[in-house]
């Protein structure tokens, strides 16, 4: 029945081998029409101009993605100096040919449907494999990571701030030891910050239990850094060849190292909690790994995964502000005492609470323009377009192309007074002007500051960080004196997009007694 139905379907269809000719020339008008219509957008995308073109004959893009590794900010500032409204395209190292914006359209990209921030991670960093379950986990806009970092981590705020405060009292004199005889002492800067904001990140996330637990607090030191290695690595080589490439590459194997060890340690603290809940002990617990348990509400997820991620978002970004905002109060030490009035007389009115963090608002301001000056990254809203986007000044965004948003608006003199120099009352001295008061907060984003993104994908956790990098500046700047070692001029490490403190600087402090205790 099937043969002779199919060949009554195809008897009713003229055959094109009697008159072969008419046939071809429609199909291939039809494939040519439909090529077309597919790659019109894509035309418009080549049409723009290419800040690090490839050589004509190359054969490889590494030599544009070595002009992106180590001359960006010059090809960038140089382009958007002379051109700030305009589109251009440039070779990156995680996406291939990323389609830079203007800050002008930042309000359309935000929240726009199809511009997905999920893709474009999953993309640039191998979310398919194994040792990148981290950013898997935080490419799926998983609603388990989005609820407990925006409903528990913000909303509890102040239920974390004594607990946060609590191991920093802790950590610091162990991190940053006193003399006999209180002399000044060299450290490195960023390395010992970062094992400072590691622990007391860790004290919220996994509670005392896990907090000081030295193999847990190294793999959320060094996941990070070594996933983005290995991520890295891995770019080099042919997209079909990576999901076997990667399980010969070293730096791969270390970064699935990292993942195993995180599942060994915390499986046996999460099995505990479930048994005692299970049992007639009465035990309550009031941090992020329980948080997860509740939000999954009995569903499969992976707990160690979970932590990765809000290591990830939180512990070096936090680490490098933290550093960031030393150096540049080693650099302008006239606004130190100012700053240490305002810490106390907070903490003499309300204590530990947020609402004393809330009302430390030149400590507000100095963060963010420090912030400002040097964010971690000179671009922003990185998307994947998921269909063709037509945006208001003319630029269309084709699908599949991979996008950014520019933020120079944060060095732009039209928005900026003086915008090279940095200026620790700049956003105090805003709060004072008539529609531009919210604006001015540390945790407030726009096209004009980006430093924690903008949009529907914003950094969620910016309000913990906000906190997280006051306490600790609280303790720093009330228990220490600060000073650059003589000679030593703080450089800015710039690689690609990215911008960072150096993580070779160090830094010398001595103690002093705090003007209240803490």
């Amino acid at each position: 029945m099937a043969s002779s139905h199919g060949s009554s379907l195809w008897a009713d269809l003229p055959d094109p081998s009697a008159k072969p000719i008419p046939y071809l020339v429609v199909a291939f008008l039809a494939t040519l029409l439909m090529y077309t219509v597919q790659s019109s957008s894509k035309t418009y995308m080549r049409s723009l101009p290419h800040l690090n073109p490839k050589e004509p004959l190359a054969l490889t893009n590494l030599g544009p993605k070595k002009q992106f590794y180590f001359n960006c900010w010059d090809l960038l500032a140089g382009w958007y100096g002379r051109n700030p409204d305009k589109p251009a395209r440039m070779i990156t190292s995680d996406v291939g040919e990323l389609m830079l914006l203007p800050p002008q359209v930042t309000n359309e990209v935000r929240n726009n449907p199809h511009l997905s921030f999920s893709k474009y991670i999953y993309t640039a960093f191998h979310a398919h494999l194994p040792g990148f379950e981290g950013f898997r986990e935080g490419s799926r806009d998983s609603h388990i990571v989005q609820a407990v970092i925006m409903k528990d981590l913000t909303k509890y705020l102040n239920k974390v701030t004594e607990p946060l405060a609590e191991e920093t009292a802790l950590a610091t004199p162990e991190l940053f030891p006193v003399g006999e005889n209180n002399e000044w002492q060299s450290v490195p800067l960023r390395e010992t910050l970062l094992r400072l904001v590691a622990r007391i990140s860790s004290r919220v996330f996994l509670g005392e239990e896990l907090c000081r637990n030295e193999e847990w607090l190294k793999v959320t030191r060094e996941y990070t850094v070594d996933s983005f290695k290995a991520a890295e690595y891995l770019r080099f080589f042919p997209t079909w060849t990576r999901p076997f490439v990667h399980w010969f590459l070293p730096s791969c194997r270390v970064a699935r190292g990292h993942v195993a060890t995180a599942r060994r340690v915390i499986a046996p603290v999460l099995q505990k909690r479930r048994e005692q809940k299970n049992s007639n002990e009465k035990v309550e617990f009031d941090d992020a790994m329980e948080w997860f348990e509740k939000e999954a509400k009995g569903q499969e997820y992976d707990p160690a995964i979970s932590q990765l991620v809000l290591s990830m978002a939180a512990i070096h970004t936090t680490t490098d502000l933290v550093s960031q905002v030393l150096t540049d109060l080693c650099k302008h030490p006239e606004i130190v005492e100012p700053l240490r009035k305002e810490i106390v007389a907070c903490l003499e009115d309300g204590g530990w609470k947020k609402t004393s963090l809330y009302n430390m608002k030149l400590l507000d301001s100095v963060i963010k323009e420090t912030q400002r000056v040097k964010p971690v990254s000179m671009v922003s809203l990185r998307r994947i377009a998921t269909q063709d986007v037509k945006l208001s000044n003319g630029s269309t965004i084709p699908k599949g192309a991979a996008t950014a948003v520019m933020a120079h608006r944060m060095w732009d003199a039209s928005v900026y007074e003086n915008p090279d120099q940095w200026d620790g009352y700049r956003f105090l001295r805003m709060r004072e002007e008539p529609g531009r008061e919210n604006m001015a907060h540390l945790v407030s984003t726009s096209a004009d500051h980006m430093g924690f993104g903008h949009g529907a994908h914003a950094c969620p956790g910016r309000f913990f960080a906000a906190n997280e990098t006051k306490l600790a500046l609280v303790y720093l700047l009330l228990k220490y004196d600060w000073r650059l070692p003589e000679g030593v001029t703080p450089k800015i490490r710039k690689f690609g997009f990215s911008l960072g403190t150096d993580p070779t600087m160090k830094m010398e402090y001595r103690g002093r007694e705090p003007e209240i205790e803490i």
